[in-house]
């Protein structure tokens, strides 16, 4: 009971000195409008990057989801979407609780709708103020405040949240989506009427501050009744379902033998994939808009300068996918089963029984024999499923051991 006071008194005095810098700065600085704005904007946007990292924390999955439907609606991919069935959690840092990458999918499916909508406000903000001081000027005070108390949240959270027992949904919250988004069409209306900076108490400033205060009271009233942080499983909609995975269990013992793939192949091939990816329509419109806006504003240099690093950055998201999603991974052999390890993880991801196995078949393509690496598909009896076992290096191929085997089934 104690513990849950402290805590309501640190969540309720962060929200006061949050709404009191406004004040302060009308009192003190002759803030205007674009200042509030600018100061809502810093606060929500950093909101949303603290959630965002505290829901790959997640360690529970969620309901069953059809992710085709999902990933057809809006002509949308879902990010990360290949580590949805990964097993297991790291650490980014030992003060930290583990991180899940089966949880990366919902999270930026989620946070790019965040971070979309914060640097959309952002941007907008930064051009209306342009050459009068007033984004830096915000941005400087709203600042230091905002990633104190921000921090401050992280480590009360970090000490106090049950993260394993979470789903991603349950802190990415449709909430915090509908302050951003309210956010954004405060931010648009604002700068569309494009207030006189003198302009600090008037209408549309107290209309504002009014809706950011009523905001964050609703917020910390309904929160405290629904969500205890020392006890999440009191809140229903904090929990995750029972849609638990079976275990996968690796035999004791030492493997016959063991197969590791290729990082350094895994690595070029996301490059390569990276790259022609860049042949998505939605991409190519994606790096084509980058340039055709760098290009208007500033001229040609900035246009490439632009595009390319839509390029970049999705030769980088490409990279890091694949690398957690097999740059880690081994293939254990046993007298009975294979079973596929992930060592970053430190979790078998799933086996095979090797009397299930009737074909053992070698599907490298063309980049893969050029890296000479090795795709070998396992195809079950059991329920004629199969199973790959990705860049394995092709001198070291088991084609021929698990062959065998299977040959004498």
């Amino acid at each position: 009971m104690e513990n849950r006071l402290q805590t309501w008194r640190r969540t309720l005095a962060g929200v006061a000195l949050a709404n009191a810098l406004p004040l302060i700065g009308i009192v003190l600085f002759d803030w205007g409008l674009e200042h509030l704005l600018v100061v809502y904007w810093i606060e929500i946007t950093t909101s949303g990057l603290r959630r965002t990292l505290e829901a790959t924390f997640a360690g529970k999955r969620g309901a069953v989801e059809d992710w085709a439907a999902a990933d057809s609606r809006w002509g949308w991919r879902s990010p990360f979407r290949s580590l949805r069935e990964k097993r297991g959690g790291f650490q980014l840092h030992g003060a930290l609780p583990p991180t899940y990458p089966r949880s990366f999918p919902r999270v930026f499916d989620l946070g790019r709708v965040i971070l979309g909508l914060s640097l959309f406000s952002g941007a907008g903000l930064w051009l209306a103020t342009a050459g009068s001081g007033v984004f830096v000027e915000s941005l400087l005070v709203a600042g230091a405040t905002t990633l104190a108390r921000e921090g401050t949240t992280l480590a009360d959270h970090i000490r106090s949240r049950d993260y394993h027992e979470l789903v991603p949904q349950s802190i990415l919250t449709p909430r915090l989506i509908l302050g951003v988004v309210a956010l954004a069409v405060i931010v648009v209306w604002g700068v569309a009427l494009g207030p006189s900076p003198t302009e600090s108490t008037g209408v549309l400033f107290t209309l504002v501050y009014l809706a950011r205060v009523g905001f964050d009271v609703y917020s910390v009233v309904g929160q405290s009744e629904r969500f205890n942080p020392l006890n999440p499983s009191e809140a229903n909609f904090e929990a995750a379902d029972n849609d638990q995975w079976e275990p996968v269990v690796a035999p004791e013992g030492d493997p016959t033998d063991v197969f590791h793939t290729n990082r350094r192949a895994v690595w070029i091939s996301a490059v390569v994939d990276g790259l022609l990816g860049m042949l998505n329509p939605r991409r190519f419109a994606a790096a084509a808009v980058t340039a055709f806006l760098g290009y208007v504003v500033a001229g040609t240099t900035e246009a490439v300068v632009g595009a390319s690093a839509v390029v970049i950055v999705i030769v980088v998201y490409t990279l890091v996918e694949r690398d957690l999603q097999w740059g880690h991974v081994e293939y254990r052999v046993y007298e009975d089963v294979v079973v596929c390890y992930d060592c970053l993880l430190d979790e078998p991801q799933w086996r095979v029984e090797r009397g299930w196995i009737t074909d053992v078949t070698d599907r490298s393509g063309l980049l893969g024999r050029l890296l000479d690496v090795s795709s070998v598909s396992l195809e079950q009896r059991s329920d004629g499923s199969t199973r790959t076992l990705r860049y394995v290096s092709t001198a070291d191929s088991p084609v021929s051991e698990l062959g065998r085997r299977s040959s004498k089934v």
